[in-house]
């Protein structure tokens, strides 16, 4: 039964992403666009949302910002600063880094760029990329699990991504899916566990605060996950962003 709540919000949240994809395509099928919505529906649906496991629950608490530049981004399109307390009072404080890429009519991501990933990657060296298809991807998930999933957002490490795009030509850039997880495993069982985050904390305070003249991603959001028994972390957001 509570195994099943646990699905009911995966399932949720995967046909969040599935309205947002096809009211989206084509004429607003844009990276930009498809990230704002995304961060929307992610702060309304994780809004002190419940996660029920077997004999115990935490707390999601989202909020979703925009940063009020249009300069270059340093670290990609989405920043996630995450807070994770553990019920024996533990505590990790990381952030996750997101590079958005859309599909084209040819299912493929033109617009992935070798240079651009690797500078990303030599500044934030644990960040994904963020894939939108505009159709849905029937894919297996990956060993030892051999169920398929469907989505339209998927998401692969840079540090993974970056050498298998070197070999792959610009009509072939569909098969990072190969190597890819869906955004919903992504967060449910990596981001909201702590894994895959950058713990620097210059990195983390550079992100929270926004940089005057050099703004780390176009998209905050700011991950609460914690007990019913403690209060969620709390964040000093800096000018530069503004609530979504």
């Amino acid at each position: 039964m509570n195994s099943n709540i646990m699905l009911y919000t995966v399932f949720e949240m995967e046909r969040r992403i599935e309205q947002i994809c096809r009211s989206s395509y084509p004429y607003e099928w844009d990276e930009n666009h498809l990230s704002y919505l995304l961060m929307k529906e992610l702060r309304s649906m994780f809004s002190n949302r419940v996660l029920r496991f077997q004999s115990w629950s935490k707390i999601v608490d989202w909020k979703s910002f925009k940063s009020k530049g249009t300069l270059e981004q340093k670290f990609g399109d989405i920043a996630l600063i995450v807070n994770i307390q553990f019920s024996s009072n533990e505590i990790l404080k990381g952030v996750a880094f997101l590079e958005a890429k859309r599909s084209f009519n040819s299912n493929n991501y033109e617009s992935l760029v070798q240079s651009q990933l690797v500078r990303i990657y030599q500044e934030a060296p644990y960040s994904h990329l963020l894939l939108y298809n505009h159709n849905i991807q029937n894919l297996h998930l990956k060993f030892p699990d051999d169920r398929t999933w469907s989505s339209h957002i998927w998401t692969t490490p840079l540090n993974t991504a970056i050498p298998l795009s070197i070999q792959l030509s610009q009509s072939d850039t569909w098969k990072l899916h190969r190597i890819s997880l869906p955004f919903t495993s992504f967060l449910t069982s990596r981001i909201f566990w702590g894994l895959d985050l950058d713990f620097r904390d210059s990195i983390y305070k550079d992100v929270e605060r926004g940089i005057a003249d050099l703004f780390p991603t176009t998209f905050l959001g700011v991950v609460n996950v914690y007990y019913d028994n403690q209060e969620p972390l709390s964040n000093e957001i800096g000018d530069s962003w503004e609530e979504i």
